[in-house]
């Protein structure tokens, strides 16, 4: 029995050795707590580190999906356009041929340098009233005379704006606006590939069709010219809503437009000098101590009977004192001699 106990004990003081030389024998406690700590901590920074990593590629390629798509959009936005123009330039043309624009009239405005010619059978041009914060400086509109006939458009203005007031196109009237005010997308923002430089006509087409997620439709032509820009733009029947593609309506109502954007000219400015103020001369001369003044409030003689004579007393040419002229006076500036009675002694 005692061996037995003895071997026992020894088993257990052996394998307590073994033990005593892991983790959990409190001699080496510190130490393994320290360990297992800085073993949580680097996997954590591992793992955060890679969680970051992973989370900024994402983003980044994001970007680089949205901005492919932005680019793929607007490269899609300017084929339309150009293939619209391309469809829609053929039909227009082909109306044109309708009309003989030489015998159209010619409008000028040599004030503010430009030209423009409008069919002969329209009613004559009139300068109209801004609205009420307009930054224009002039306004002049063409309308036709047969406008019971047109659906929606039936003529066009010239508005003429100061470049040192307006600065550029965008801040213009015409240009158009977001179709909601608090849309503030980088497409929203950069308007390339709604104005066009063609090279059938002497302006900037600006054109969004319906299909725009940021503009309201509209259409209309830009020519910037010295201290001036020159917006053209279709005018709509009065009382009447237009929700359609403004390049259809246009082309459709109003083939004339293309031919008078075609025909617009700049022209030197020509504006007459202003008339010198006339400047009345100073009266230097003592005002009369004797006269009267008629029904116009003109100084006159007051001396009933007035015969002029010499003077008994200065031998000299002398001013006259009394509205009351002499052989041997001057006139007196503040006074009016009657010509049929003074006549021989003003000359």
């Amino acid at each position: 029995m005692k061996r037995y106990y003895k071997k026992t004990i020894s088993t257990f003081k052996k394998w307590n050795r073994i033990f005593c030389s892991g983790i959990v024998c409190r001699v080496n406690v510190k130490r393994d707590v320290l360990i297992v700590m800085l073993a949580v901590i680097i996997a954590t920074v591992i793992l955060g580190a890679n969680y970051y990593i992973s989370k900024k590629n994402k983003e980044q390629n994001k970007e680089k999906i949205a901005l492919m798509q932005e680019l793929i959009q607007e490269k899609l936005q300017e084929n339309f356009l150009k293939k619209f123009e391309e469809e829609n330039a053929g039909k227009v043309l082909a109306i044109q041929e309708k009309f003989d624009s030489l015998l159209w009239k010619e409008y000028r405005s040599n004030w503010y340098g430009f030209k423009i010619e409008y069919p002969q059978s329209w009613l004559v041009p009139s300068i109209k009233h801004f609205k009420q914060g307009s930054k224009a400086d002039y306004r002049i509109s063409f309308l036709a005379n047969d406008d019971g006939q047109r659906n929606f458009f039936i003529g066009f203005d010239v508005v003429v704006y100061d470049v040192n007031k307006v600065k550029d196109l965008f801040v213009t009237d015409e240009f158009p606006s977001k179709k909601d005010s608090q849309l503030n997308l980088y497409e929203c923002d950069n308007i390339r590939g709604h104005i066009l430089e063609t090279g059938d006509y002497p302006a900037e087409e600006i054109y969004i069709p319906p299909t725009d997620n940021c503009y309201n439709p509209v259409l209309f032509f830009s020519v910037t010219r010295g201290q001036y820009i020159y917006n053209i733009v279709p005018i709509l029947k009065q009382n009447v809503e237009f929700y359609g593609d403004p390049m259809i309506g246009v082309s459709d109502d109003l083939p004339e437009f293309f031919m008078v954007i075609a025909q617009f000219e700049n022209i030197e400015i020509i504006r007459p000098k202003p008339k010198p103020k006339i400047v009345q001369p100073k009266i230097t001369a003592p005002y009369p101590v004797s006269y009267k003044k008629d029904s116009l409030g003109r100084l006159v003689c007051a001396k009933k009977n007035d015969k002029p004579k010499k003077s008994d007393t200065k031998k000299k040419k002398h001013l006259d004192m009394e509205c009351c002229l002499d052989p041997d006076e001057y006139p007196n500036p503040h006074c009016y001699y009657p010509a049929d009675k003074y006549g021989k002694y003003l000359k």
